[in-house]
This record gives structure tokens, sequence and C-alpha cells, in this order.
């Protein structure tokens, strides 16, 4: 097939033939001397293409892990929304998981640490955040485990810091019940809340 039309991208060049486009990068334009008016064989052409559109994801699946950590949907996601090609996101997604890029295990404890620990949200609330982001229910309840101690020694810390400023009338029930429901918004169940603010009157009493 005949090149008609080789256009410079972005990242890539545009190889135009009368039965298609072809996306390939500059170092392999260059290798195989492609160049308008010349003759290309179409399975060479479609090789070259698969080979650039794979180096072009992973290279920017790589940018991104620079940034931040990713599970393996989410990067999923990410990729098809740029190259909007379910297989070449597949190979590109084994690819980073055949050599550690990518692993889930290793992300949802790291996101369990940082959402009990730093955000101090309850494991209810750390779990639809894991959920959200991608992870396997059971994996992602798995990485919550040595952090439940944790999760429950936060309650006072938040409850005081939260809302110890509307925490003054242990009799006002109206501002506890909107305490508790804040609190369960967090991820916190209502009986830990519920005996938390209990320990917080009879500490605010002895100390009155």
């Amino acid at each position: 097939m005949i090149i008609k039309e080789i256009t410079k991208q972005k990242t890539y060049y545009e190889v135009r033939t009368e039965d298609g486009i072809y996306e390939i990068e500059g170092e392999l334009l260059r290798r195989f001397h492609l160049q308008e008016g010349m003759d290309a064989d179409e399975e060479a052409l479609e090789e070259m293409h698969r080979k650039s559109r794979f180096r072009r994801a992973y290279r920017r699946a790589c940018y991104l892990l620079d940034e931040r950590d990713y599970s393996y949907s989410m990067m999923h996601q990410k990729l098809m929304r740029t190259y909007q090609d379910r297989e070449l996101c597949s190979a590109v997604l084994r690819q980073l998981v055949q050599c550690g890029a990518i692993d889930d295990r290793r992300y949802a404890a790291r996101l369990a640490e940082y959402l009990v620990e730093s955000k101090r949200y309850g494991t209810y609330r750390a779990l639809q955040e894991m959920r959200r982001k991608g992870l396997d229910k059971d994996l992602a309840q798995e990485a919550l485990e040595p952090y439940e101690e944790a999760a429950e020694e936060n309650i006072p810390y938040v409850l005081e810091k939260k809302y110890g400023r509307c925490l003054t009338d242990p009799n006002d029930r109206k501002t506890r019940d909107k305490v508790i429901a804040g609190m369960a918004r967090l991820g916190y169940d209502y009986r830990s809340v519920r005996d938390a603010i209990e320990d917080y009157f009879a500490d605010w009493e002895e100390e009155e």
C-alpha cells in the first residue's frame, strides 16, 4: 500500500495510506525509512502501530506511577480514557504487574494505613474509599484488619477535634444525634461513638 501522507503529532507520526491511519513513533519511522509515496507492507505498518501505541501507553503509565501509586483497576480506567483500547491497556497492565509497578496488595496496605492513621477514618469509611479506588473487597478488608484497633482509638481524638466545640451539654440530644451522624459518615459505628460521647462528658464533668 502507498503511504499518502505522514503528519507529525505530539508524540508520534500519523501515517496515512489508502486503507487506514497508523500511529507510529519517530524511532520506528526512521528505522524503517518510511516516507510519503513509498509502497509499505500493511502487516509491517500494523505491527509498528501496535508497538508504538504500547510504548506510549506504557510510558504514560510509568509517568503516572511516578506521581503516586495506583490500583490495577484505577490505572486501567486511566489508560482507557486516553487510548480506548481494552486489549492494549490490559497488555500494559500485565507488564506493570509483572515488573511489580502495580501491586494491589501493596497498594491496599499503604492505603489502609493512610486512611486510618492519617485521615482518621473508621474502618467502614476506609473500606468504602478502598473499594472506590478499585480494590477487591476481600483484599481491602484484609488490609484493614491490622488497623481495627487504631480506628477505635481514633474516635476520642476525632470527637474532640471535630465536635468538641458543640458538645457542651450532655442533655442536648439533638446535638448528640448530629455528632453521631457525622461520626457515622466518617465510618464509625453507633455504639462506639455513643460510648465515646459518654466518656467525653464524664471526663469533661470531672475537669469541671
